[in-house]
C-alpha cells in the first residue's frame, strides 16, 4: 500500500502525546536517543485507526500486525531524524509561534464530550490536567513544541518547494484511470500491485461520496437480557416514546434523556450518513424507505429496539471529472510529499546511527 504507508508516515506535529518519565523498555536508539515502547505503542495504535477508516481490509490480513509495527517505528525514526536535523541546522523558532502552536492545542480542550464549548478557565483546567496525567510539565510540553516547530520549518524549507501541483493532463489521466477502477474493469488499468491497491482505496471512498445515502437519528432501548419479560419491557418503553414523538415532542432531546446509544445520544441520536450496506438489514430496509422527518415503527435488531427518523436524503450522482478534480489534486500532491519526505528521511538514514533492540523490528 505504497501512497497510504508513505502518507501514515508524514510528520504529524503539534499533538500532545503521552511521554512518561518512569522506566521504560527502550526498543531501539537513533543517534543515541532513545524509543520507548510505549511510544511505538501509540504510534500503532494510530495507525490501526487509520486504517479502520481508509482501508479495513487491510487489518485482517495475516501479517497486518507486522506491517503496522514496522511502520509505527518508521513514522517515529522518520519523525526524530527530522527533528534532530532541525535541531542539528538551528532552524530559529520565535516565542510568538510557541505560544501560538500551544494555543493551537489548548483549544482541543474546550469542546466537552457533549459538544458544549468551554470557558477559557475550564479549557486551561482539563489542558493542565492532561499534563499532569501524562506526568509531563508545562516547561517540557513547551520544549517540546519548539522541537515540533522546528521540524515543521525544516520541511516548509526544504520539501514543499519541490512539490508543484498536477496539471490537468495528469489529473485526467489518474481521473480516467480511477473511473475504470470504479466501474470494476481494472484489467485495462496499467498499474503496479501498490498504485492499484491506491485506486482500489480512492474508488471506494469516491463511491460512498456518491452513492445514495442518508443522515439519520436513532433512539435505542437494550433489553436487560434476552428474555421474554425484559424484551417485552424495552418493547413497551421504545412504543411510550414512538408515541411521545408522534405527538410532536422533540426527538434530539428524547434521544439524549432516553437512547441507551450513549456515544450518539450526546449528539441528539445523530449517527451520520450511511449508504446501503452499512445499517443493520432491518434498520437499512426502513431507514430507505421512509421520508425525512417522519418516525419509523419499532425495528428490532440483534443490539435491541430502535426508532429511526432520517433527516436527510441525497440522491446517487455521477462521478464527474468537475466535481472530483480538487479532490485528486489534492491526494496527487499527498503523494508527492511523501515520496519527496522519504526521499528526505532516507539521505538523513544513511548518516544516522540506528540501534535496534528489539527484535520484532529487524
Amino acid at each position: 500500500m505504497r501512497s497510504l504507508s508513505k502518507i501514515l508516515t508524514v510528520l504529524v506535529l503539534g499533538c500532545l502525546c503521552s511521554y512518561s518519565q518512569t522506566k521504560e523498555d527502550v526498543v531501539a536508539k537513533i543517534n543515541g536517543e532513545a524509543i520507548l515502547r510505549s511510544e511505538l505503542d501509540k504510534a500503532e495504535s494510530a495507525i490501526v485507526e487509520q486504517y479502520s477508516e481508509l482501508s479495513p481490509d487491510f487489518l485482517t490480513n495475516s501479517d497486518s500486525k507486522k506491517q503496522i509495527k514496522k511502520m509505527a517505528f518508521d513514522k517515529i525514526e522518520s519523525e526524530t531524524l527530522i527533528k534532530q536535523e532541525a535541531a542539528k541546522l538551528n532552524i530559529k523558532v520565535s516565542e510568538r509561534e510557541i505560544d501560538n502552536g500551544i494555543s493551537e492545542i489548548k483549544s482541543r480542550f474546550s469542546i466537552d464530550s457533549k459538544g458544549n464549548r468551554l470557558n477559557e478557565q475550564q479549557t486551561e483546567k482539563y489542558f493542565m490536567e492532561e499534563l499532569k496525567r501524562q506526568n509531563i510539565s508545562f516547561d517540557e510540553f513547551r520544549a517540546r513544541i519548539r522541537k515540533d516547530l522546528m521540524a515543521r520549518k525544516l520541511i516548509d524549507q526544504t520539501i514543499k518547494p519541490k512539490i508543484n501541483p498536477p496539471n490537468h493532463e495528469e489529473l485526467k489521466k489518474f481521473y480516467d484511470n480511477l473511473m475504470l477502477v470504479v466501474n470494476g474493469d481494472t484489467q485495462s488499468l496499467k498499474a503496479s500491485k501498490e498504485e492499484m491497491e491506491d485506486y482500489l482505496n480512492i474508488a471506494n471512498k469516491l463511491k460512498e461520496m456518491f452513492s445514495e445515502r442518508i443522515r439519520l437519528r436513532h433512539i435505542l432501548i437494550k433489553p436487560q437480557s434476552q428474555d421474554l419479560a425484559s424484551k417485552t419491557k424495552a418493547f413497551e418503553k421504545a412504543k411510550n416514546i414512538r408515541q411521545k414523538l408522534l405527538k410532536g415532542e422533540d426527538f434530539e432531546e428524547i434521544a439524549q434523556k432516553e437512547s441507551e446509544d450513549k456515544e450518539s445520544a450526546k449528539r441528539g441520536g445523530d449517527i451520520g450518513y450511511a449508504i446501503k450496506g452499512m445499517l443493520p438489514e432491518q434498520m437499512e430496509k426502513t431507514a430507505f424507505s421512509i421520508n425525512p422527518g417522519e418516525i419509523s415503527d419499532i425495528i428490532e435488531t440483534p443490539f435491541g429496539y430502535h426508532i429511526i427518523q432520517v433527516t436527510e436524503k441525497k440522491i446517487a450522482q455521477k462521478i464527474k471529472f468537475e466535481l472530483v478534480k480538487d479532490d485528486i489534486s489534492n491526494i496527487m500532491m499527498q503523494q508527492k510529499f511523501a515520496d519527496e519526505l522519504q526521499k528526505y528521511v532516507e539521505e538523513l538514514k544513511k548518516k544516522a546511527k540506528i540501534e535496534i533492540f528489539d527484535p520484532s523490528l529487524k
